[in-house]
């Protein structure tokens, strides 16, 4: 059986993530259109850091038949905060050259990696539903 706390846990940063991903998405499309910096920046520093202290809670789920679920959200949170930091960085210096404009116009979506947490958060709450928890 399924430790039931960590699996909800898990359950509960997956659901997290993926809110914060619509979010993370909203700021790509602003920092594409040329928001205003420093708006974009106060906006979207707490949803980074909120990332890296989900990363640091999802440690302490440590059923290692979680395993596959920790690093696969592990990784998708580290991807959504290095997404948007880099995409606040070319926003920053995006003046400099036609080629950063280029990059800078390609912003908006998380891409694969949001689409892979859709999928996990999915698998985590079906594996939730299941009643192999206990």
């Amino acid at each position: 059986m399924l430790d039931s706390g960590q699996l909800e846990r898990l359950l509960r940063l997956a659901q997290e993530g993926l809110y914060w991903k619509g979010d993370v998405e909203d700021l790509l499309v602003a920092i594409r259109d040329d928001g205003d910096l420093g708006q974009l920046a106060r906006a979207g520093g707490p949803i980074i850091s909120r990332f890296g202290r989900m990363r640091v809670e999802l440690h302490a789920i440590t059923d290692p038949r979680l395993c596959e679920y920790v690093d696969g959200l592990d990784e998708t949170f580290a991807y959504h905060a290095l997404l948007l930091n880099s995409a606040l960085d070319l926003l920053a210096v995006s003046w400099r050259s036609e080629r950063l404009r280029e990059q800078q116009a390609k912003l908006g979506s998380t891409g694969r990696q949001g689409e892979r947490l859709a999928r996990i958060t999915r698998e985590i709450k079906e594996l939730a539903g299941s009643g192999l928890a206990g």
